[in-house]
């Protein structure tokens, strides 16, 4: 796969891994993963695996997380990895209904799986 294919399969992945987060789907959001994946939050504890992938995930959308937007910078492909460098985004409605808007950088790991479909190995931003 060359580097501009990959860079094409990296914006369907994004928009397919923001429209699952916003529509609250974290079976969905999890399935994007693959099973050995680890998820490195700014500042917080590591993540691994799918069933803590999966209260992780449940936790930022009960606590408010909304439009998260994945916007990329570079990607590139090599044999069965490629990366992904980029910007995100979110908000975070509060019960009083006030909206807070956040951003950074981040950076994911992809792994082809069997199948040929790409997977996340390990996702990190801040």
């Amino acid at each position: 796969m060359s580097n501009v294919d990959f860079k094409a399969t990296a914006l369907q992945l994004n928009q397919a891994w923001d429209a699952a987060f916003n529509a609250k789907d974290v079976a969905l959001v999890v399935s994007y993963y693959d099973d050995a994946a680890t998820v490195l939050p700014a500042g917080g504890a590591q993540v691994n695996g799918k069933e803590a992938l999966l209260a992780f995930w449940q936790g930022g959308i009960d606590s408010g997380i909304t439009d998260h937007k994945l916007e990329l910078i570079d990607a590139q492909a090599d044999g069965n990895l490629a990366f992904q460098r980029g910007h995100w985004s979110a908000a975070v409605v509060n019960a009083a209904g006030e909206r807070q808007e956040f951003s950074g950088n981040v950076h994911l790991l992809y792994k082809k799986q069997a199948d040929g479909n790409w997977k996340l190995l390990s996702h990190i931003w801040n």
